[in-house]
């Protein structure tokens, strides 16, 4: 690496003035001077990097020099700070930092794959690059299992020294109960034990492979990965297929060392609706007949169709499950019509209903 040297102007002019040597050059601008001392200390705000360590190929550790602004961690603000953090080898963030528990300004920083090796630069908002070398390692899932007709899961266990992110980050310990705690920047809890962190899936997806040939990508579902208290995050078949009975499936990805992949499928039948009502004009609860046990309502929608000929969509409300009751959105921005009937309509096939219907209000 070459120095570049870097010639002062005010130093410069001093030591010239100090050797007796009297030089008039251009008069002092108090403006840009001015600008020059705000721009010093605007950069003293902004956080820098200390540190980049990768944690497995989808995962990094940042230290920052302190806590970085609450914009700067919104995810509702995650394409503007996509371009806070420039990767040289076509690596950007996927989803915004998250601060782990117990640490001041050590986050969880989940990326597009890294190239084993590859020595990458960082540099946040546009401050001096930091240097990495990149890593393939995969986190240690230990099964695949299917849980209805279109979806599986892919279990990992702390006993095997795998940890999903929600447990280990601030933002959310307040919900995680017992499940929370904390590792250090070693990635250690306080009894030594060593973890592997799954951050973010969102925008994740496996590979299956079929016993009859047939391939094709199945998605993460959105907040599920660390749903009723396991480390069980559900992947979907593409919209409108179905697991086929007694069909051998393969799970394989880029990110996860899967131990036990394969898995044959069974005919699942789908949920029964018992009823609906409505919560207010832009959302109602939906009880089936049985208490799903987990999060599997999660990326359903439903149709609408009104007695006045209106039809509109809703979707689930993630993480919204109370035993057999989720709550529903109304989409696109529609509204119930007070005094209308609504019969409810599974879209996809993953639950059957009959004569549910939801009163406007």
């Amino acid at each position: 690496m070459k120095l570049r040297k870097r010639i002062v102007p005010a130093a410069l002019a001093l030591s010239v003035l100090s050797a007796g040597l009297v030089t008039f050059s251009e008069p002092l601008n108090a403006d840009a001077a001015g600008q020059k001392v705000v721009a010093a200390a605007n950069n003293e705000q902004v956080a820098r990097i200390t540190k980049v360590k990768p944690i497995n190929t989808m995962t990094l550790q940042v230290t920052f020099t302190q806590p970085l602004a609450a914009a700067d961690i919104d995810p509702n603000n995650l394409e503007a700070i996509k371009k806070d953090f420039n990767f040289n080898g076509n690596l950007e963030i996927v989803n915004v930092p998250r601060l782990m528990t117990d640490s001041t300004s050590t986050y969880i920083v989940p990326v597009t794959f890294q190239e084993d090796d590859f020595v990458y630069r960082l540099s946040y908002k546009e401050q001096r690059n930091r240097v990495f070398e990149g890593t393939d390692e995969k986190v240690l899932v230990r099964n695949v299992t299917q849980v209805t007709d279109d979806t599986f899961t892919l279990e990992s266990f702390q006993e095997d020294g795998v940890v999903d992110y929600a447990n280990i980050i601030e933002a959310y310990r307040g919900g995680r109960g017992d499940h929370a705690f904390s590792i250090n920047r070693q990635n250690r809890d306080a009894s030594g034990k060593r973890f592997d962190v799954i951050s973010s899936l969102r925008d994740r997806y496996v590979t299956v492979k079929t016993s009859e040939g047939e391939e094709f990508v199945a998605n993460y579902v959105p907040f599920t990965q660390a749903a009723d208290g396991k480390q069980a995050p559900q992947f979907r078949l593409p919209a409108g297929q179905t697991l086929k009975q007694g069909v051998t499936y393969r799970v394989y990805s880029q990110w996860a060392e899967i131990d036990e992949k394969s898995f044959v499928a069974n005919k699942k039948a789908p949920f029964t609706l018992q009823s609906a009502n409505a919560i207010d004009s832009q959302s109602f609860e939906l009880q089936l007949t049985n208490d799903p046990q987990s999060d599997l309502l999660a990326g359903r929608s439903v149709e609408l169709r009104g007695n006045d000929g209106s039809t509109l969509q809703a979707q689930y409300r993630y993480s919204s499950r109370k035993g057999a009751v989720g709550i529903f959105d109304i989409a696109n921005g529609g509204t119930l019509k007070a005094g209308v009937s609504y019969t409810v309509m599974p879209l996809n096939n993953w639950a059957t209903a009959t004569n549910v219907v939801l009163q406007g209000k």
